[in-house]
């Protein structure tokens, strides 16, 4: 039998593979960038709001001394566990389509560094997160080249000036490392002060330094424009343009809403839920599977790690009973 695909080798879909292995299901993991490739691209300083105990996986315990891990530690160890059980992946490799066939499992379509392709399944998981998919301004300039919609270190900014444009957790972290890398930091919220969802320990620390001056903020802000030296901003002060030799556009994330609809997925409601059995996560399309994240459609801070680590077990459950597997 074909192994079942995974699209997304992040925790999730590393924690999907490990499940179905116990169940002698074979499965693969196929991303567009490489293993964890989203936690590789978060910012090098980032520290997880969630404790190490809510983060672990296949029953592995994070091991580190720091209720919450860094960045480093957290793919030391989400690779380490990958290692542990065998888990394959594919990497460089984007999944297109998934289609039913009319006999039963799925043809999967893929586009990686050697052309087009597709082979079989016998069922499929999307397990692909939302990091891959920021959100866009809708603004004229936003994607002028010193534009970035992915904040990686502040270094790179010393001595110049940087516009950050949101008011959350990558936002506020990564105006506050981009002024302790001696970048001139001008911040712009849309809403009337800095989200209450920011990590207690960034929080304060941000508006401190926005009180004292060495963080320059405008809230209630509505950008217009993005040129090559400036950012164009209304708010209740009036009409303003910062100056910008680098933007970060740092407004959120949300699922690949168009790999969805090319798989048969119904989104649902205002917040384009994708259609799915609560129990087993099986979507409207039967043995297509969804875990983590996107299974909040547009809302994606309301599931997490932590409250979706036991997603895997769920859908491991349901394809062995699907597929009436038998291990040798």
């Amino acid at each position: 039998m074909d192994p079942v695909a995974i699209v997304g080798a992040g925790p999730t879909g590393i924690a999907c593979a490990i499940e179905l292995g116990r169940r002698g299901i074979a499965a693969v993991c196929y991303d567009r960038g490489h293993i964890l490739d989203s936690i590789y691209h978060f910012p090098e300083e980032m520290r997880w709001f969630s404790t190490r105990d809510l983060l672990d996986i296949a029953g592995v315990p994070f091991g580190v001394p720091d209720a919450h891990p860094t960045r480093l530690e957290t793919l030391a160890y989400y690779r380490a566990v990958a290692e542990k059980f065998g888990v394959r992946v594919v990497p460089e490799t984007e999944i297109i389509a998934i289609e039913p066939r009319p006999g039963g499992g799925f043809d999967v379509s893929v586009s990686g560094r050697r052309g087009a392709g597709r082979f079989g399944a016998p069922a499929a998981i999307l397990a692909t997160g939302f990091f891959g998919n920021p959100r866009r301004l809708g603004v004229p300039g936003e994607d002028l080249p010193h534009v970035h919609r992915r904040f990686t270190s502040g270094y790179p900014f010393h001595d110049r000036d940087v516009v950050v444009i949101g008011g959350k957790n990558s936002a506020s972290e990564a105006a506050l490392d981009l002024y302790r890398h001696g970048a001139r930091v001008t911040l712009l919220v849309r809403g009337p002060a800095i989200s209450e969802r920011v990590k207690y320990w960034i929080k304060p620390d941000l508006e401190n330094r926005i009180l004292a001056g060495a963080i320059r903020a405008t809230f209630q802000a509505r950008i217009l424009e993005i040129t090559a030296d400036f950012v164009r901003v209304e708010s209740p002060a009036g009409p303003e343009s910062p100056r910008a030799d680098a933007v970060f556009p740092l407004i959120g994330y949300q699922p690949d809403f168009a790999l969805f609809e090319r798989c048969g997925i119904r989104l649902e409601g205002p917040l384009r839920v994708p259609a799915h059995d609560s129990d087993t996560l099986e979507s409207n399309v039967p043995g297509l599977y969804l875990a983590g994240a996107i299974l909040g459609g547009t809302e994606v801070g309301h599931i997490f790690i932590e409250n979706s680590r036991h997603h895997a077990s769920r859908i491991a459950g349901s394809i062995e009973a699907r597929l009436g597997y038998v291990p040798a």
